[in-house]
C-alpha cells in the first residue's frame, strides 16, 4: 500500500466513523458537578470510595471508551482570579504539571479546560483533581489551587465508540476552538 493509498484509506475510515456518530450520536453523555471546596487530600486515600465522590465515580466506571470532556465554571467565580490562582500554584515550589496557559486568554469564557482521553475517563479525572502520584503527569491539579476559590465546576463527558480513538484529537481541537477554554493550548 502506498502512502497515498494509506491516507485515502484512513480518511475513508474516519469519515465512516464520523458518519456513524452523526447518525447514532455518542455512546454515552455524562455530566456532574464538583465543588472544589469539597476537595480533601486524597493522595493516600481512594477518592473513588469517599462519601462525597463515590456516586460520581460509580457513574464513570462504565465509561471505558475514548471521551471528550470539558470543565465548565458554573459558580460566579472571577475568571481572572482563577488564572491568578493557577499562576501562583505554577510558581510555587515543586508544583505538579499543569496545562499551558495561552498568551491571549478570553476571560469571558466560562469553560476552564477541554480535553480528551483514549481510555477510561475516571483515571484522567483523578489526575485533574490532583491526586495522581506522578508529579510530571499533566492535569489541572485542582486540589492545589482551586480549593480556596470555591469554584463549582460542571464536568461534561461525551464517550465515543472505540473506533473513534484516533479521531479524538480532531474533535478536541474543534470543541476547544468553539468553547475557548481559559486553560490549555490547542493547536
Amino acid at each position: 500500500m502506498t502512502n497515498i493509498e494509506y491516507l485515502q484509506d484512513f480518511i475513508g475510515t474516519a469519515i465512516k466513523h464520523l458518519e456513524e456518530v452523526r447518525t447514532n450520536g455518542v455512546k454515552k453523555e455524562i455530566s456532574f458537578t464538583i465543588n472544589c471546596s469539597d476537595l480533601e487530600d486524597f493522595n493516600y486515600v481512594d477518592i473513588r470510595q469517599s462519601a462525597k465522590f463515590k456516586s460520581i465515580f460509580d457513574q464513570l466506571i462504565s465509561a471505558s471508551g475514548p471521551s471528550l470532556y470539558w470543565f465548565e465554571i458554573v459558580s460566579e467565580t472571577d475568571t481572572k482570579k482563577v488564572i491568578e490562582a493557577l499562576n501562583n500554584y505554577k510558581a510555587s515550589e515543586r508544583p505538579k504539571a499543569t496545562p499551558a496557559l495561552k498568551s491571549n486568554i478570553n476571560y469571558n469564557s466560562k469553560v476552564l479546560y477541554v480535553g480528551k482521553v483514549k481510555g477510561t475517563f475516571w483515571g484522567r479525572l483523578i489526575q485533574h483533581l490532583g491526586f495522581f502520584k506522578v508529579n510530571a503527569t499533566q492535569g489541572l491539579q485542582l486540589f492545589y489551587w482551586a480549593k480556596d476559590l470555591s469554584i463549582e465546576l460542571k464536568v461534561n463527558v461525551l464517550e465515543f465508540d472505540n473506533n473513534m480513538a484516533d479521531i479524538m484529537p480532531i474533535i478536541e481541537y474543534a470543541f476547544a476552538k468553539r468553547l475557548q477554554p481559559l486553560i490549555g493550548k490547542h493547536k
